[in-house]
């Protein structure tokens, strides 16, 4: 497991149950490490409300992407788990950038976003992210 996956998740656990900072907080991560994330989550911890949003299907897609619209309550979830092609779907970005404000936003492999002409460049600076 990588390092920086352990680091994270004991950050943003510190945030939420020592420092009393709740989430929303999203975590945009290649697909290939995904699973990693959501594993490492459940391992180290677990009361963390972590929702995975990525699916092929059409209709799990819907139902997360209304999840995520629920974010402004509080109650749903902490964190939000993502890739880059998801975060960067003109269909999922407007419900990533239009009505959540995330607490933090954590970008695995972020050199991806040097490039300002980028997609996924330009789709993350249209979130709304205090951090």
């Amino acid at each position: 497991m990588p390092r920086a996956i352990l680091q994270t998740i004991s950050f943003l656990a510190w945030l939420k149950f020592d420092m009393g900072v709740p989430g929303p907080h999203l975590v945009i991560a290649p697909l290939s490490v995904l699973s990693s994330w959501m594993s490492e989550f459940k391992r180290f911890c677990p009361q963390l409300r972590v929702v995975k949003l990525h699916s092929s299907d059409a209709q799990e897609r819907e139902r997360l992407k209304e999840t995520v619209k629920m974010a402004g309550s509080g109650d749903t979830f902490d964190v939000v788990v993502t890739t880059y092609e998801m975060a960067k779907s003109p269909n999922m970005q407007a419900t990533l950038a239009s009505r959540t404000h995330w607490r933090y936003l954590v970008l695995d492999e972020g050199h991806v976003i040097k490039n300002e002409q980028s997609q996924i460049s330009r789709a993350v600076r249209g979130f709304h992210f205090q951090n």
